[in-house]
């Protein structure tokens, strides 16, 4: 018999070639910021977002106290990067909200799949409760799965802005479990990229963990994912 009745897939850089998202969307920012795009200022940028998400996820931003409802942090911490990363040009807190909002919706439009995705989910889908587990925003993940066409089979989506917090944080897991229809934990494999947010957010919260490293690196030795795969289809041999 089986072992795993739920399988929770990252989206980013593990069903979703997030780089190339991210970049449209960036390229779009910059012009309308009149800046000169290049690729140095994107590597910058994609550095300084994963590491602002991070902090927002691990409670070490600060957030003003007048904010109270997680519908105003969100909108807050969204808009504040944009703030952040271009602080010389002094933009005002309504146009890093228009930012944002623009930002998100041009996530949604340059969507290319890790290879073996769809084929993955489609083998997946008739044994298996499929969920998205994602720190990225909600709007922008429905978005990319509906244009990678994996949204059929996926019966869950649970976004770090609809909770409030996100991957690690037990309060992101603990939403996540009642989203699900599965309920045991043992039974439960979660499967993404990320070392600092899937591999220990999984391990923390009492979940396997398969950590997809595409990338072919060396695995820290602090980290102990349950499997380890190189490809998206190599799954299918572990489960």
């Amino acid at each position: 018999m089986a072992k795993y009745k739920t399988l929770l897939f990252d989206l980013d850089d593990t069903l979703i070639d997030n780089i190339e998202s991210v970049k449209y969307a960036f390229k779009t920012i910059t012009n309308i910021l009149k800046i000169e795009y290049s690729n140095e200022l994107f590597k910058k940028w994609k550095k300084a977002d994963d590491n602002y998400w991070y902090r927002w996820s691990t409670k070490q931003m600060y957030i003003p106290k007048n904010i109270k409802t997680i519908d105003e942090e969100i909108e807050y911490v969204r808009a504040n990067r944009f703030i952040e990363f271009f602080k010389d040009l002094d933009i005002s807190m309504n146009k890093a909200i228009d930012l944002n909002d623009i930002y998100c919706k041009m996530l949604g439009v340059n969507i290319v799949e890790i290879e073996g995705a769809k084929e993955l989910l489609q083998s997946l889908n008739n044994d298996y409760e499929i969920a998205i587990a994602t720190n990225g925003p909600k709007k922008a993940a429905e978005d990319k799965l509906i244009k990678a066409k994996l949204n059929p089979y996926v019966s869950v989506l649970v976004a770090s802005e609809e909770v409030g917090f996100g991957k690690p944080d037990p309060k992101y897991f603990e939403f996540l479990y009642k989203k699900c229809q599965n309920k045991d934990k043992d039974s439960m494999l979660l499967i993404g990229d990320s070392l600092k947010t899937d591999i220990v957010g999984g391990i923390n919260n009492g979940i396997d963990t398969c950590w997809f490293n595409k990338d072919s690196i060396k695995l820290p030795e602090e980290y102990k994912p349950t499997i380890v795969i190189n490809k998206l289809l190599s799954l299918k041999k572990k489960l």
